[in-house]
């Protein structure tokens, strides 16, 4: 036992110090790494707080290769103790404070101590700026020993009382650590106070071992946060391993999902390039068949002008044949009127019900006279219908008032008359044409075969022309026949519905 207490006491001589140092200093480095490689404030803290150890030590050891430097400059080192103390406090109270997370914890008492920390500082500098230019006042070392850290420790037990009731793994051996380091120092200055320097050098032991047991135990917790950290990482990578696994199947769920929304959008493409190609064909259909019909009305026009002007030029014939030159001018005039009409209709697709009806007075007219004034024609059009709004097809109504004098009236004794009634109805309007003729009949057993022929060859014209001209307008434009056979009441009637 005397031989280990020996030992101790003989540490500034025999290595014991020096090698406390160094592991000081290592430390100090090894953990200056870890802040590097993991960006942890603490680390850095602790680093240099072992570090300001070193420099406040390495000085008293005998025999160490910088002791030459230091009693080169004594004066300069005496004056720099206190500084180094003073942020050797100051660092170790924010490494506890970083590796305890008292921000979270302690937050309240944090911004004191930083205000604390501050003021402090502030004055600390202030006095050093005087200390510079009157060094024999003393200042910084005073107010070092008697102010600062009297209330510093202060600080320190009730920061450690705080600190005892959070929920830290090693705020233990935090404590543990920081109560070896402040025994080993009081001690150290009770062995110490008032003695010679050979007993100073003999009890510094004392310190030294705090100092080695507090930096054991702070080694030892930064160890534990490293390995907390450690698998905080290596749970973080866990649980991104297995994100990386739910997106890469949420990724090929989602291909999977594009995937059938690509071949149901390839689908409805080539659904929608046969519909589209198809609707072309409609079209291009229903252009030919508006082509063909228009061919078709033309044809059935070629037909009806012929056969209208054959009738008219019949008429024309007779009053030659009869001598009467006054009535065959005036009939040629009308004509010639007549004609024309005829002809600047046939060129169009539809004219107004108008202008068809002037074509069917002008030809009644004609027959009229040639009947000499005979035909009487009525006209009966409602005061709201508007004749210019009104399309039907050229020529529609010609053939109906041919029938209507050359079967009807032709053969008929007494008054001759054809009533013509138009009125508009909510969805259209409704056209009349009555003869008092003497019925269809009557004339089928007075008419040849070629006369009833040729009436069959108009209205057969007219029925396909009107059904032509309902497909191309898109209306439904139709007539139907009324026969009136009784002897007071004899005649025809067609009703067309526009």
């Amino acid at each position: 036992m005397d031989v280990i207490i020996s030992f101790l006491q003989d540490s500034n001589y025999n290595g014991l110090g020096f090698s406390i140092i160094s592991i000081l200093f290592y430390l100090s480095i090894y953990h200056f790494v870890l802040y590097l490689k993991n960006k942890d404030k603490f680390y850095l803290f602790y680093s240099t707080y072992a570090f300001t150890n070193v420099l406040i030590l390495v000085p008293i050891p005998y025999n160490v290769f910088l002791q030459d430097i230091f009693l080169a400059f004594p004066e300069f080192f005496i004056q720099l103790d206190s500084p180094l103390k003073f942020a050797s406090y100051i660092l170790f109270s924010y490494f506890v404070i970083e590796v305890l997370h008292l921000k979270n914890h302690l937050p309240r008492f944090v911004r004191f101590f930083n205000y604390f920390t501050l003021s402090g500082v502030g004055i600390y500098l202030v006095l050093g700026a005087l200390e510079f230019f009157k060094p024999e006042l003393n200042l910084l070392q005073t107010f070092f020993y008697f102010i600062f850290l009297p209330i510093y420790f202060f600080v320190m037990i009730y920061g450690s009382i705080l600190i005892i009731r959070i929920d830290e793994k090693v705020k233990g051996y935090i404590l543990t650590g920081s109560l070896f380091l402040g025994v080993g120092a009081i001690l150290s200055a009770i062995l110490t106070v008032g003695q010679p320097a050979e007993v100073i050098d003999q009890n510094f032991y004392v310190y030294y071992i705090g100092v080695l047991v507090e930096n054991l135990l702070f080694t030892y917790a930064l160890a534990i946060k490293q390995r907390e950290v450690y698998k905080d990482k290596l749970k973080f990578q866990e649980e991104l391993v297995l994100k990386l696994k739910e997106n890469e199947e949420l990724r090929e769920k989602l291909n999977q999902r594009l995937q059938s929304e690509l071949d149901l959008k390839e689908r409805q493409i080539v659904t929608l390039a046969a519909d589209a190609e198809s609707e072309r064909m409609a079209r291009v259909k229903a252009n030919y068949e508006r082509e063909i019909t228009e061919l078709h009305l033309r044809s059935l026009r070629s037909q009806m002008n012929p056969h209208f002007i054959f009738n008219a030029l019949n008429s024309i014939k007779v009053f030659l044949i009869e001598n009467d030159k006054d009535r065959a001018i005036l009939y040629l005039n009308r004509f010639s009127k007549l004609i024309r009409l005829v002809l600047e209709s046939s060129r169009k697709t539809k004219i107004s019900l108008g202008e068809e009806l002037e074509i069917a007075q002008l030809y009644t007219t004609l027959e009229s006279i040639r009947f000499e004034d005979g035909i009487e024609l009525k006209m009966e059009i409602g005061e709201d219908v508007r004749l210019n709004q009104i399309e039907v097809p050229p020529l529609l109504l010609q053939p109906f008032f041919e029938n209507a004098i050359w079967h009807g009236l032709m053969n008929k004794a007494g008054e001759k008359w054809v009533k013509v009634v138009l009125k508009k109805q909510e969805d259209g309007h409704i056209l009349s044409i009555r003869d008092n003729g003497i019925g269809r009949k009557a004339s089928q057993e007075i008419n040849s075969k070629r006369t009833m022929k040729k009436e069959s060859i108009g209205m057969s014209l007219s029925k396909d022309r009107l059904a032509l001209f309902n497909k191309n307008e898109s209306v439904n434009y139709h007539f139907e026949i009324v026969d009136y056979s009784l002897p007071e009441d004899s005649g025809t009637e067609i009703i067309f519905w526009l």
